[in-house]
C-alpha cells in the first residue's frame, strides 16, 4: 500500500501463498518485493485473539490500561495471561450514557504471537505491529465514515462474518458471527434464503443493542464488503434493518489501477479484504 497520486491510498501488489513454511515464505516476499524495505503488519487469525470490551480502569493512566486489565482477563480467556499479548483500544467518550469509559481489550497467546515474531526475525522482515480483523476493518471504515454519524461494517468470510461499528475512525464495538454469507454464485437457494435469514435477525438483534449501548450517537447504514452476490445480501437486509444497507465501493477510496484483477473478482478481493485493511495502518 502506496499514496496514490490522487490521494487515495494505492495498492500497489498483493500475493496470496501457503503459509505451511513462514520463513521461506517471508524470505520469498523479500527477494520478489523487498519486502525488507517496507513496513510489514501481521494479522492474527481469528482463533488466535479474544477481544472484549469492558470499563476502563478507574484512576489509571490511559498508557497503563493494557497492565491494568491484564489480570481482570484471567477469568473470561482460555490460556495464561501473565505472557499473554495484550492491548487495548479507547472507546470513543461521549457516544454511550455511561459515565465509565469503556475499552475494547485484545488478547492473544504467547503460543501464537511469539512463533509470529520469531518467524519473521529469522527472514528478516521483522512485523512493525501484529493486528487483528477487527482493526483492519476499522482502517476501511474509516475511510468512508460520514462525518459525525456511526457506521457499521459486515465482512462475510466461509462460515464466520465480522461486523466493526466504527466512529471518528475507531471502533466503537465488534462482534464475530457464525453465518455463512459468502456463498458460490450456484448455491443452493433454499440454502441462500436460510443464510441471509439468519443474517437478518443476528444483525437486527446486534444492531438494537449497539443503539441502546452507543445512544449519543446515530448509526449512519450498515455497508457489506465486497463478495460473490453482495447486492443480493443488501437487497435481503434492506428491508429488515433501521438503517441503509449498502455495498461497500472500494474502489471510490483506493486505488486499484495496478491490480485490475482485484476488482474483477469479487470473490478474490473479499480474501484479500483484511490484508488490504491492515497495510492501511498508520506509522507508529
Amino acid at each position: 500500500m502506496q499514496p496514490g497520486a490522487d490521494g487515495r491510498p494505492a495498492v500497489r501488489w498483493t500475493a496470496h501463498l501457503a503459509w505451511d513454511q513462514p520463513v521461506a515464505v517471508l524470505q520469498q516476499l523479500r527477494r520478489r518485493r523487498a519486502l525488507h524495505r517496507h513496513r510489514c503488519v501481521a494479522l492474527l487469525q481469528r482463533s488466535q485473539y479474544q477481544c472484549m470490551t469492558m470499563d476502563a480502569p478507574n484512576d489509571v493512566p490511559r498508557d497503563d490500561w493494557a497492565a491494568a486489565v491484564r489480570w481482570q482477563l484471567k477469568d473470561t480467556v482460555d490460556f495464561a495471561v501473565d505472557s499473554a499479548a495484550v492491548d487495548v483500544l479507547a472507546v470513543p467518550e461521549g457516544t454511550s450514557y455511561r459515565a465509565q469509559p469503556q475499552l475494547i481489550a485484545v488478547a492473544a497467546a504467547d503460543s501464537a504471537v511469539r512463533p509470529l515474531v520469531e518467524q519473521a526475525d529469522d527472514a528478516g522482515t521483522p512485523w512493525q505491529a501484529i493486528d487483528i480483523a477487527e482493526t483492519a476493518l476499522r482502517n476501511l471504515s474509516a475511510l468512508v465514515e460520514p462525518e459525525g454519524r456511526a457506521q457499521a461494517l459486515l465482512h462475510c468470510q466461509a462460515g464466520h462474518a465480522t461486523l466493526v461499528v466504527t466512529y471518528g475512525g475507531e471502533l466503537l464495538s465488534t462482534r464475530q458471527m457464525e453465518l455463512t454469507l459468502a456463498l458460490p454464485d450456484d448455491a443452493d437457494p433454499a440454502q441462500r434464503q436460510h443464510a441471509y435469514d439468519q443474517a437478518g435477525l443476528e444483525l437486527q438483534r446486534t444492531l438494537d443493542g449497539i443503539e441502546r449501548a452507543f445512544g449519543q450517537v446515530t448509526l449512519a447504514r450498515l455497508l457489506i464488503t465486497p463478495m460473490p452476490g453482495v447486492q443480493a445480501l443488501c437487497d435481503h437486509l434492506s428491508p429488515l434493518l433501521y438503517v441503509p444497507v449498502a455495498p461497500l465501493a472500494l474502489d471510490e477510496v483506493l486505488d486499484f489501477s495496478t491490480v485490475p484483477e482485484l476488482l474483477a473478482d469479487p470473490a478474490l478481493l473479499n480474501q484479500q479484504l483484511c490484508a488490504i485493511g491492515a497495510a492501511l495502518r498508520a506509522p507508529a
